[in-house]
């Protein structure tokens, strides 16, 4: 068993333990276990980076072909998200019962795929590259904290009993409110980004800036989704539970972009997540 894959079941391992003590903090609300929980969560982050960068250093580029390296990635940014929450807001890492499930699950389904190295091409090599899918990772990690928040928002506001006193010690309805749009704003500009190096680098590859292949019309249509949301959140004044519901429903779409789509669509981005 190389370094890489020894480090990478260890971050599984540590992903797998907060979760567990985020469900049990959850449950029998010990609000001490949350802080616990959270260690343990960022504390797998350690190795999922050193992982990350060994096996940079051994292919040459950075976690973005095949679904080993993409999703992998993935995970790393939700419990980063996780750590940006609970930075803004160290009440809020309770958020982390939604958050850590999702980062393990996720790093756990990639360890069970072919993990082959393989290597960029000439032609797709380039910054733009680099800056499109940077730029990828972050709106996904602003994205899925707003989900996070959202369902946060949505649960408390029907929560009773146990569930109820559970979540009494987060920031008021209004302070998650405005997290989820703060978040879903940082998102929407880093998507439109990454869309606008997209077809830079795609002029530079490909010769064109854009074909409306699969994956490009899904990206601008997550883009559009969030674009809505906005929308009616500044000039409809959309607040509350409907704000909340329409950033949980607006997820999905950007995870069937940067997932979903390579694997049912025959696109030219198919080497994205090859080997699956």
């Amino acid at each position: 068993m190389t370094l890489e894959i020894v480090l990478m079941w260890t971050a599984v391992t540590l992903y797998a333990a907060s979760s567990v003590v985020f469900v049990v903090a959850t449950v029998f609300v010990r609000p001490r276990l949350d802080d616990v929980a959270l260690w343990i969560g960022l504390a797998g982050l350690v190795p999922h980076a050193v992982a990350i960068g060994v096996r940079w250093e051994r292919v040459g580029h950075g976690p973005y072909l095949g679904f080993y390296e993409v999703v992998s990635s993935y995970a790393f940014i939700s419990v980063a998200a996780l750590g940006l929450i609970a930075w803004q807001r160290r009440s809020l890492a309770r958020v982390g019962v939604l958050l850590m499930p999702i980062a393990f699950l996720m790093l756990g389904a990639s360890m069970f795929t072919p993990r082959a190295d393989l290597e960029i091409t000439a032609t797709l090599a380039s910054w733009w590259l680099t800056i499109h899918v940077a730029f990828a990772k972050l709106c996904y990690g602003a994205f899925v904290a707003s989900f996070a928040l959202a369902l946060l928002y949505l649960a408390r506001g029907r929560a009773t009993g146990l569930l109820a006193e559970a979540l009494e010690r987060l920031p008021r309805q209004e302070v998650i409110d405005d997290l989820v749009y703060r978040f879903v704003a940082v998102g929407f500009v880093f998507l439109g980004i990454m869309i606008v190096a997209g077809a830079i680098w795609a002029n530079e590859a490909w010769g064109r800036y854009w074909a409306w292949d699969p994956i490009e019309t899904w990206s601008l249509i997550s883009w559009i989704v969030y674009a809505l949301y906005l929308h009616a959140r500044l000039l409809l004044g959309w607040r509350g539970r409907r704000s909340a519901w329409f950033a949980v429903a607006a997820l999905p779409v950007v995870l069937f972009a940067l997932i979903g789509v390579p694997l049912v669509y025959n696109s030219i981005h198919g080497a994205y997540l090859q080997g699956f």
